[in-house]
């Protein structure tokens, strides 16, 4: 059973500010589906056989053979940003200068 404290953690691990109404809110959300576990857990499946679809599914894949490159020089031409030979893209980690 999800307990109130433990719904305090996970909100504080994704860095979430929950109000009163929303731990309540997921407090109860998540017992439920612990419930909704528990049930289908006693559900007898000796005589079934196990899938991992439930359909059946067949990849079509291609062959991977080499071809033509496009030039570099083109390619860059085509980059917002070009430095030194490469395309230069926003940082997007936090923190670091």
């Amino acid at each position: 059973m999800i307990e109130r404290e433990d719904v305090l953690r996970m909100a504080r691990l994704a860095r979430l500010e929950l109000s009163e109404e929303e731990i309540e809110l997921y407090l109860r959300d998540l017992n439920n589906f612990l419930a909704s576990g528990r049930k289908l857990q006693r559900v007898d499946v000796s005589g079934i056989e196990g899938t991992s679809h439930a359909v059946a599914v067949n990849q079509v894949l291609r062959s991977d053979v080499v071809g033509e490159s496009l030039p570099r020089e083109a390619v860059l031409e085509a980059g917002p940003d070009v430095v030194d030979g490469y395309f230069k893209v926003p940082r997007i980690v936090e923190g670091q200068e």
